[in-house]
């Protein structure tokens, strides 16, 4: 049975008679805390509150693919590329302590049930891992943060509710304790799909030792220790995140997803074919009664919604990564496209199979027609870019420019995570689960960590399994370049690269980068494109050094003092 986040939903499927006897509002603690089914619901809201899938009923909800410089968001704020953070934290604002106070108070009032023990402890285990998941949430964004375990209570002392902030390792080490003891209480398998495991929290403390292992080899010590590791810790959290994704590859109880022949129908289907072997831990919707999330609303590809759509658009930088079949490099050199004319299979065609998986391009075929990006059509030397149609091409009307303005933004679209077997569904109503952690990603960080571990022969089998399921040659040595670029491919557009970049201390350069597009003028004679890389950025990127972390704000030390010192480089 699956998860259904919404506690009317969970209460009026399990304790209708119930409810109709005694108002919630009015139900005492007694019996919230010792009734199973009202234990289950306060449980649920927690984990529709938790962010697993990032703004998920939003345009933005890419957002932290768009400032990795992966896709264009029409209308997205450029407060983060263009060097001017507010003080408030920004859009990737995440200062959980409200979750926390509820998780706090869900742990210390289920610890007196009277219901069944080990249910108590199961959900228990489960709240603690929603924990640590808020706080690696928040370590990532502002490094040193109070780890509060109990729930404040205004009779609590000036120096139990005014908290200093631990140290960044503190926090990372406390995720690390947390994930090891809750491993230990949650089931393999879970009682209820969309219900954490062992094996979820195995995957988060292999993401975060992995995150905590890069700081501490290329970032810095700051603010007397509040911020960074030394040096020497570094190994500690690379073999933390090795020793965690090891278990759960040694576990037998993954694989890479491989049922499709057709190796990018295969990838596309992984997102898209729910409970399937690669899925570790997702979150679970079902579309009904706006019991789902916005994904296709926003990103159904243009000229083929009925609603809005169309909303993010992938960079040729991000389509530049994907290579050809034969080892060439896919990056498209602007000097040899002047001046001439490609059909979209010369530019495209023979690539990693990722890439028609996760991208669409000029003509790619999508439900019963083909995407169109075109600015204009060139008819007898002329360019015409009016609503003309001109005839017909690859079995539809062809207008001398593509209707569909949002594809023309960066000559492509997204189709990973869209289910194209389906219209477009309406906002809120998308049933798609959302994979939180899945095998392949346990294998790259397995990579990365055996590689910086010094066991290069380890990680480069680890990878050549995710390329060998990918349709593409497998590599014969290995660099940490490659391990990196191996995960913008295989976890394009999963809101990983954003803080890859930054953990790995290079987004100061590869985040400052100005992001292009292409821009197409088809030729009706010839059938053939002239082919332009022209800037897709209505904004300046300028990533900072102080944007290694966000800032604690003004606000917040006003609020509590002992929250200081800010953050480097704000005020």
């Amino acid at each position: 049975m699956k998860i259904v986040y919404i506690l009317v939903l969970l209460l009026g499927i399990t304790s209708c008679e119930f409810l109709d006897r005694r108002p919630l509002d009015k139900i005492s603690d007694d019996v919230v805390w010792n009734d199973v089914n009202l234990v289950n619901a306060n449980l649920a809201i927690l984990y529709a509150s938790t962010p697993f899938f990032y703004n998920e009923n939003s345009n933005l909800c890419l957002m932290q693919d768009f400032m990795a410089g992966d896709v264009l968001i029409e209308n997205a704020p450029y407060s983060w590329v263009n060097g001017e953070l507010s003080e408030t934290g920004g859009v990737i604002e995440h200062w959980a302590y409200d979750k926390i106070y509820e998780l706090n108070t869900f742990i210390q009032k289920i610890e007196s049930s009277t219901i069944e023990p080990s249910i108590v402890q199961a959900r228990i285990a489960e709240a603690r891992f929603l924990r640590a998941f808020h706080y690696f949430e928040m370590v990532k964004r502002y490094g040193g943060v109070p780890i509060i375990t109990k729930p404040q209570t205004p009779d609590l002392s000036e120096e139990e509710l005014f908290v200093k902030r631990n140290s960044e390792k503190e926090v990372y080490d406390f995720i690390a304790s947390e994930c090891d003891e809750i491993a230990t209480i949650l089931p393999e398998v879970a009682t209820e799909y969309g219900r954490v495991t062992k094996y979820a929290t195995l995957a988060l403390k292999s993401r975060a030792m992995l995150y905590a292992g890069s700081i501490a080899q290329f970032g810095k010590l700051q603010l007397n220790g509040l911020l960074g590791f030394n040096l020497s810790e570094s190994k500690n959290y690379w073999q933390a995140s090795y020793d965690a994704s090891k278990k759960i590859v040694n576990s037998a109880k993954f694989q890479l997803y491989d049922k499709e022949s057709d190796k990018s129908y295969n990838f596309q289907r992984i997102f898209l074919d729910e409970k399937n072997c690669e899925t570790i831990f997702s979150k679970v919707y079902n579309g009904l009664g706006k019991v789902g999330h916005s994904y296709d609303y926003y990103h159904y590809p243009g000229g083929f919604t009925k609603f809005w759509g169309g909303t993010a658009y992938p960079y040729i930088e991000t389509v530049n990564q994907y290579d050809y079949l034969d080892g060439k490099s896919g990056n498209l050199d602007a000097t040899a496209l002047d001046g001439k004319e490609f059909d979209m299979n010369e530019l495209f065609g023979n690539r990693d199979p990722r890439l028609y998986g996760s991208i669409l391009y000029a003509e790619s075929k999508f439900r019963n027609g083909s995407l169109l990006c075109h600015n204009g059509t060139y008819v007898n030397g002329m360019l015409n870019t009016s609503n003309q149609i001109l005839g017909t091409y690859n079995n539809s009307n062809w207008f001398a420019r593509c209707p569909a303005y949002q594809n023309r933004m960066t000559g492509f679209a997204i189709k990973k995570y869209i289910n194209e077997a389906e219209e477009q569904v309406q906002k809120n109503e998308s049933h798609i689960d959302y994979i939180v952690y899945r095998y392949a990603e346990t294998l790259l960080n397995l990579a990365e960590a055996a590689f910086e571990l010094g066991k290069e022969n380890e990680a480069l089998e680890y990878i050549n399994q995710i390329r060998e399921r990918a349709g593409i040659y497998k590599y014969t040595s290995i660099t940490r370049e490659l391990i990196r670029k191996e995960r913008a491919l295989e976890l394009a557009f999963e809101g990983h690269r954003f803080w890859d970049l930054r953990r790995w201390r290079i987004a100061v350069e590869e985040l400052s980068k100005k992001r292009n597009g292409i821009e197409l003028n088809f030729n009706w004679d010839t059938k053939k494109y002239e082919v332009k890389i022209v800037n897709a950025d209505s904004g300046d990127r300028n990533f900072a050094e102080k944007h290694y972390y966000l800032p604690i704000t003004m606000k917040r030390i006003s609020n509590n003092p002992n929250l200081s010192p800010e953050n480097p480089g704000y005020k």
